[in-house]
């Protein structure tokens, strides 16, 4: 049974690979994406028909490479449920000897704290999370129907590459905002692990 030090560890990790891969994915989107939201268009004629085909081709790829993302978010997936394990492990269950110390309204209050800052970390996480998938599903899988039908530089199929290349900018913001997250909270988890293996330490001496 893993200490919830490593399953903070563990949590972290995957969730991590994750972001980074969905990182990759997007960067060698950004090689198209680019042209459509911070240059000049003029200066790039070649641009909308270079975006449209590499749309084109991605969305015909293979079909067994369509589930490689579902297994990148699975990996987030498994990382958020050893988060929300690690806490209801470490900050729900009844624990006596901290209830003998500090008694029952100090051990309610500070474990009810630790518990609401919990819930909200992670909710903000899936927030987070649920906002880049909405994202991805009603504005960039549309435009890339869009874009397939077409093959043509019609307004339509302009402004479709346009919208999947703001999509794809704010889906980057959120993992940014999950990987932000996530190592903030890893090293909170680590501090507050640290100090209290101090205490420990300190009662032992002074028993």
């Amino acid at each position: 049974m893993l200490s919830p030090e490593q399953m903070q560890t563990v949590k972290v990790a995957l969730i991590l690979c994750s972001c980074f891969f969905a990182y990759g994915t997007y960067w060698s989107d950004w090689a198209f994406d680019y042209y459509l939201l911070w240059a000049n268009p003029a200066d790039h004629p070649n641009a909308i028909s270079r975006a449209i085909l590499y749309y084109t081709t991605k969305s015909q790829a293979p079909e067994i490479l369509r589930y490689i993302p579902i297994v990148n978010l699975f990996i987030g997936a498994v990382g958020f449920s050893a988060g929300l394990a690690h806490f209801t492990e470490g900050n729900i269950l009844f624990d006596g000897a901290s209830l003998g110390k500090v008694g029952l309204f100090n051990w309610g209050f500070l474990h009810l704290s630790i518990i609401i800052n919990n819930f909200l970390f992670h909710i903000y996480n899936i927030v987070l999370m649920l906002f880049g998938l909405s994202t991805h599903a009603t504005s960039v899988q549309p435009g890339l129907d869009v874009i397939v039908k077409s093959t043509k530089e019609t307004e339509e199929a302009v402004a479709s590459l346009k919208n999947i290349a703001a999509a794809h900018f704010i889906i980057v913001l959120a993992i940014t905002g999950i990987i932000g997250l996530q190592i903030a909270h890893y090293f909170v988890m680590k501090k507050t692990a640290q100090a209290e293996k101090e205490t420990v330490n300190v009662t032992k001496k002074n028993n």
